[in-house]
């Protein structure tokens, strides 16, 4: 019997550590924490710093919405029909990616700036995925992450996700004369020169 491969979790989580050349060594299964909501956020990234210095990294998504994400394949966990359930895991994944880096990297990351990478990196995986069709997809995808979004958070969070919101659509100008003309290489230097950046430097690269 061939043994399974890689859930989709952990193929999602792959694919953004590839695209950004990120190796973190993580596995984002062993870092689940069980969790079910009834708020409507559905994901969450837990950090806490030990008394000598570690940091300890907990990754808890509905138990619902990762079951939804984890019984598909990932072109189907991809397709609209599903972005409802994939979106808030990217989103946790994302958050895993950039705070193990900005980790390995001794570099302080505000809320705002971790939540603007992974608007960001929805587009990006989800457009990377649908690469042969990106010229069609392009504008929809944009239209459905950034102006047709549910925010679900608590009161005192909505300036940063609405301020997140703002700066992963105006970066989303810049790649879309690449991606209309199937320009991928430079797709993927611009999305990678944005993760590399601090938060004034996204906010530039999206002015």
């Amino acid at each position: 019997m061939t043994p399974p491969g890689p859930s989709n979790l952990v193929r999602l989580f792959n694919g953004i550590e590839a695209l950004y050349g990120a190796d973190s060594g993580l596995d984002p299964e062993s870092l689940l924490v069980p969790y079910h909501t009834e708020q409507g956020v559905r994901e969450l990234l837990l950090l806490r710093e030990t008394d000598d210095g570690e940091l300890e990294v907990g990754l808890a998504i509905d138990a619902e919405t990762l079951r939804a994400v984890q019984e598909s394949c990932v072109h189907e966990a991809l397709s609209d029909d599903r972005l409802g359930e994939t979106l808030p895991v990217l989103e946790g994944l994302s958050h895993l990616v950039y705070v193990a880096e900005a980790a390995r990297c001794e570099r302080p990351i505000s809320g705002l700036e971790l939540e603007t990478q992974a608007e960001v990196d929805k587009l990006a995986v989800i457009l990377l995925h649908r690469w042969a069709d990106a010229r069609a997809q392009f504008d929809g995808l944009v239209d459905r992450l950034y102006y047709r979004f549910e925010l679900v958070a608590g009161s005192d969070l909505h300036e940063r996700y609405q301020t997140a919101n703002r700066v992963a659509l105006a970066f989303s100008r810049r790649l879309r004369g690449p991606a209309h003309s199937g320009q991928l290489d430079e797709v993927r230097r611009l999305l990678r020169r944005f993760w590399r950046s601090s938060m004034n430097e996204k906010l530039g690269l999206a002015a």
